[in-house]
């Protein structure tokens, strides 16, 4: 009985965990939209961009999101 407990409370943790980063990404995803199409990243000394990425590269980052929900609001067993 304990066995089965323990393997639901793992599948019901790891679904919520999937939905959460899918949403953070559906989310990014919407933003990305709404940016143009390069996005300064880095500016030199005269304060022109010498380093430009596609807005779809933003997706990536949604690992920072997801991994500050990992550490602080998941709940541990």
């Amino acid at each position: 009985i304990f066995i089965i407990k323990e393997d639901y409370f793992m599948k019901k943790t790891l679904l919520k965990d999937i939905t959460v980063f899918i949403l953070i990404l559906l989310i990014i995803f919407i933003i990305c939209l709404f940016l143009p199409d390069n996005i300064a990243v880095h500016f030199n000394l005269y304060g022109e961009p010498d380093f430009v990425i596609n807005k779809y590269f933003v997706l990536f980052t949604s690992i920072i999101p997801y991994s500050v929900y990992w550490q602080y609001f998941r709940k541990k067993k």
